[in-house]
């Protein structure tokens, strides 16, 4: 007597293969599952960015993109409270870019104000030396 077993109205696999088959398919389940990790790194990155756009004033400097990570980061924490990992890895990633975003434009109106303060600093009357050597080059000079 044959083991064989016959499926779909006389296609015939071999239980061999049907156990392989089987076994195949629980391991790419089972390795799919393994392959999400919690995004811990992604995690760390995005808060260590806000950090740093804290420490920058980018919430007063560039509100809209600090208010944005901090939202995305918070997002992300608890999507990796409920083990949503991609989707955790997903709001922390960007949370790390619109942190990066707030503290490149915080920085950018610290040095803008600072260039300001310069400026007004050098609407100072020229000196004498400065007006002399903006005159012009006398006439008998330019005849010669």
């Amino acid at each position: 007597m044959s083991r064989n077993c016959h499926l779909n109205g006389g296609i015939v696999v071999g239980e061999k293969h049907l156990f392989y088959s089987a076994a195949f398919a629980a391991l790419i389940i089972l390795a799919g599952c393994s392959m999400t990790k919690p995004p811990t790194d992604s995690l760390a990155r995005a808060e260590s960015g806000a950090r740093a756009a804290d420490e920058a004033k980018a919430e007063e400097l560039a509100p809209v993109d600090y208010k944005n990570a901090r939202d995305k980061l918070a997002k992300a924490k608890a999507a990796m409270a409920a083990e949503r990992y991609d989707e955790a890895r997903r709001l922390a990633e960007s949370a790390q870019v619109d942190a990066e975003l707030a503290l490149a434009k915080a920085e950018t109106e610290i040095l803008r104000r600072a260039a300001d303060q310069v400026w007004k600093k050098s609407e100072v009357p020229p000196t004498q030396a400065e007006l002399e050597s903006r005159k012009p080059i006398s006439q008998g000079a330019e005849k010669e």
